[in-house]
């Protein structure tokens, strides 16, 4: 049971630096209280939960309670949660593009058509990176989308092979946070050694092996999940499951000609089927209180 919240978002796959699968059995970060409200209230059925059971929930994840009344407070102050009740809080589901971005990662591949060759290019040389939030959401944003740099042209590119095409690139980057000075359009023609260059630009191998290895990591918990207490099934599924989650929202949806994409759909059907098994033990511990 797991929603992967905007802070848990980095740059991976990229040959710019971090290398996918060299990483992908590195320690999770500490899980922090605001993220576990979040993640909890947006894979609920209803978005909403009392106190006492996200006090619960983060007593199973060793989060400190009062730590969670502090990040409850903030998030109503952000505009995030509401509380229609005494006690009872709610996430606003219409408050923020990542929402959906989160939500819907199990049909991410849906986002994908064939290719036919052009590039979705971003040109963000008059953003001001003065703004330190302004400019962290729009990299977030060029990040969930794939985009990568092209060398010294300026140019940030990724296939156009999303649905909507540039117009509906443009919307959705938007929407993720994308700076208002940056120009979103078509671009191609590239001579041989930036057609070379720009196909080069995602560590697709390593993308792979860090797929390949989830998978595993994701069935050998999914195993152990009937046999282990529940309090200890909740935890160990919410941390791995934010991993897993990670990797799919990150990935960049390249077209066949340059990624196989068999090893992310696995990872996809099995992180599915993890969550539901997942989802139905915190049901049960949260539902007791």
């Amino acid at each position: 049971m797991s929603r992967s919240d905007s802070s848990s978002y980095k740059k991976i796959g990229t040959k710019t630096g971090q290398k996918a699968g060299a990483r992908s059995r590195a320690a999770d970060p500490p899980l922090a209280a605001g993220d576990l409200v979040l993640d909890l209230l947006s894979t609920h059925d209803a978005h909403q939960l009392t106190v006492a059971a996200l006090c619960h929930a983060a007593e199973i994840c060793g989060v400190r309670p009062q730590n969670v009344r502090v990040a409850l407070n903030r998030l109503l102050a952000q505009g995030k949660l509401d509380s229609p009740e005494r006690g009872l809080y709610r996430l606003d589901t219409g408050g923020s593009g990542l929402f959906a971005e989160v939500a819907n990662w199990l049909r991410r591949e849906q986002q994908a058509v064939p290719w036919r060759g052009g590039w979705a290019a971003v040109l963000d040389s008059a953003v001001p990176r003065g703004e330190k939030t302004a400019w962290r959401r729009h990299e977030r944003a060029l990040t969930l989308r794939g985009l990568r740099k092209l060398g010294d042209t300026g140019l940030r590119l990724r296939p156009d092979n999303l649905t909507g095409g540039i117009d509906g690139l443009r919307h959705d980057l938007r929407r993720l946070g994308l700076a208002d000075g940056a120009r979103v359009f078509r671009a191609a023609d590239f001579d041989a050694t930036d057609e070379q260059a720009a196909r080069g630009l995602w560590d697709t191998a390593a993308l792979g092996r860090q797929y390949r290895d989830m998978e595993k990591r994701l069935a050998t918990s999914h195993r152990k999940l009937a046999r282990q207490a529940p309090e200890q099934a909740a935890r160990d599924s919410l941390l791995l499951g934010r991993a897993a989650i990670r990797c799919i929202l990150h990935d960049p949806l390249l077209p066949d000609e340059l990624m196989d994409q068999a090893p992310r759909h696995r990872l996809i059907e099995r992180m599915g089927a993890y969550q539901r098994d997942a989802k139905a033990i915190w049901m049960g511990l949260l539902d007791a209180v």
